[in-house]
């Protein structure tokens, strides 16, 4: 299994190579796209404050800097244009195919449509905001837009990522590993996170406000359970191991200080690490259990989580 871990900007990319990332997700702030519109992430589902590479020759340099480290570079195109205008979007699209990445990261099927018309042949990554949790689905995109990897959404449970797994044995699969913190799923996640909405909807990004119980014991739960429970699925791999073409584990969060993204790095490089080497479900949950510990400085959330006590300990 490789480790894809995102990129937040220049240094990111060159400290997370050195890391020994194989896999790495970007995003190109265009200039083409600041010059004709006062907003900036366009088919892109970060901030282009917080996450990006200021322009195409940047981009193109870094992923040939990765490919001679043996580093494979996606441009995640996961988002739904909110503007009308095909003729500069068909642009972007050309402009991302041309500095050749090794895939394109695509939530909208129109998007897909257009880079099939343009190139049949570039890798595309079905996005996990598609929310493909049955094998139709899969067909769907599969027999349409020809794609080479499925990045399963962060609600699939671990049974039902192996059995689509199993289902498709010439297809890639991808799952979320750290960082996975957010509670709604990813298409409605994607749709209260439009602008408009924002502004009257005031808990859209105060997720805890929306679980809010009378029970103070409920509350006090929920907030155990934001923090620990959905930032790691690092202990499920002992039951996905043998899974030969689940092949890349996402570290999340584009945004996130590179230190962070680096002991997340470490963490589970050491985690596959031990993976073949431990004896036991329980040896390898104690391993990440104590070297969690070591590497992030911080007690591992074991006691509320849901991959801990729903498969190993009941």
């Amino acid at each position: 299994m490789k480790i894809l871990a995102p990129v937040k900007n220049l240094l990111s990319w060159i400290e997370l190579v050195k890391a020994g990332a194989q896999e790495l997700y970007f995003w190109v702030v265009s200039e083409n796209w600041e010059s004709k519109h006062s907003f900036k992430s366009i088919l892109n589902r970060r901030d282009w404050r917080l996450a990006n590479i200021s322009s195409y020759e940047d981009a193109k340099k870094l992923i040939d800097f990765a490919r001679k480290n043996w580093t494979e570079s996606f441009i995640t195109l996961n988002n739904s244009p909110i503007i009308n205008d095909v003729k500069l979007i068909t642009q972007e699209i050309k402009n991302c195919i041309k500095i050749k990445p090794d895939a394109l990261i695509v939530k909208d099927i129109f998007i897909a449509s257009l880079i099939r018309q343009i190139d049949k042949n570039i890798p595309i990554h079905c996005s996990s905001l598609n929310q493909v949790i049955n094998k139709h689905s899969i067909n769907f995109w599969l027999e349409n837009y020809n794609i080479s990897r499925m990045i399963l959404p962060r609600n699939v449970s671990v049974n039902e990522i192996i059995d689509l797994c199993n289902s498709f044995p010439e297809l890639e699969f991808e799952i979320f590993i750290k960082n996975d913190w957010c509670y709604n799923s990813d298409w409605v996640c994607s749709s209260l996170h439009l602008e408009w909405l924002k502004e009257w909807i005031p808990y859209v990004c105060n997720r805890e406000i929306m679980y809010k119980s009378e029970s103070e014991d409920f509350n006090e739960k929920y907030k155990h359970l934001v923090k620990n429970t959905l930032d790691c699925k690092i202990c499920m791999l002992s039951k996905v191991k043998d899974l030969k073409n689940l092949v890349s584990l996402k570290i999340v969060g584009r945004e996130k200080w590179v230190d962070i993204i680096l002991k997340d790095l470490k963490l589970i490089k050491s985690s596959l690490e031990f993976l073949n080497l431990a004896d036991s479900t329980k040896e390898f949950i104690d391993f990440n259990i104590q070297t969690s510990k070591k590497i992030l400085s911080k007690e591992c959330g074991y006691k509320n989580c849901e991959i801990y006590n729903m498969y190993y300990y009941n």
